[in-house]
């Protein structure tokens, strides 16, 4: 059975102004919805790498032909003497603290000798702190997390993110911002998050007391409706 289509308004911008021919493509931070839309371009080759093992199963299963590898970017061992024409990464930017703290600084450099095309990058926009119900959510989200003991997400702004790749020796071909329309999906998503963390507590009664303000607070931000709120970018940049 086919990969199934991803209608994705960033993926389809990369197709855009990639236009047909991807060659050889790499996922170098991949997840469902990634593979799921790499998987269907006509590439020569699909390699997508994770560092999170408990998704090999189902990341085989999104695209059967894909070669899925286990593996950190830590490791010079990884794809050593490999480079591919097209490498997506998508939300790995943000993700890298949670794995490899610090290592984004360093990431798309390590990444550089793996580009013989170009690098399609997505990346998130630090969320407003602006006193609104949604910046309330995140912080929620983010104070679960750490009271679990776990790390955040670090999100950085597309000008930082340009330098790093300038910096990196790469080429800035193209860029463009997507204003984010948040509502339920975004709101249950983060909200949840903190919830699963919260059985992570030690202490019954912070338990009890972090679940009903997650409860509470998921209410009024569901309450809002649905609106513009942050925004995601997309980079295009030339390695070869």
């Amino acid at each position: 059975m086919p990969p199934v289509r991803r209608e994705d308004a960033l993926f389809q911008w990369f197709e855009k102004i990639n236009g047909p021919s991807w060659g050889d493509v790499l996922d170098a931070g991949t997840g469902d919805h990634s593979l799921g839309w790499v998987g269907t371009l006509p590439a020569r080759s699909v390699t997508a790498v994770t560092v999170e093992a408990w998704r090999m199963n189902s990341l085989r299963e999104v695209a059967p032909k894909a070669r899925v590898l286990l593996g950190q970017w830590t490791d010079p061992a990884l794809l050593f003497g490999e480079s591919f024409d097209q490498v997506l990464v998508d939300y790995v930017i943000g993700a890298i603290d949670g794995h490899a703290p610090f290592f984004q600084y360093d990431y798309l450099e390590r990444l550089r000798p793996h580009v013989r095309g170009r690098v399609y990058l997505v990346g998130l926009e630090p969320q407003p702190r602006d006193g609104s119900v949604l910046d309330e959510v995140c912080r929620m989200r983010d104070a679960c997390i750490l009271l679990a003991g776990h790390r955040c997400y670090r999100e950085y702004p597309r000008a930082i993110v340009t330098k790093w790749l300038e910096r990196a020796g790469y080429r800035i071909v193209d860029a463009k911002d997507f204003p984010n329309r948040i509502g339920a999906r975004f709101v249950n998503g983060q909200l949840d998050v903190a919830l699963r963390k919260t059985k992570l507590l030690r202490d019954d009664a912070l338990r009890v007391t972090m679940v009903a303000a997650i409860e509470e607070l998921r209410a009024r931000a569901l309450d809002q409706g649905d609106v513009t709120w942050g925004a995601d970018y997309c980079i295009a940049a030339e390695g070869g």
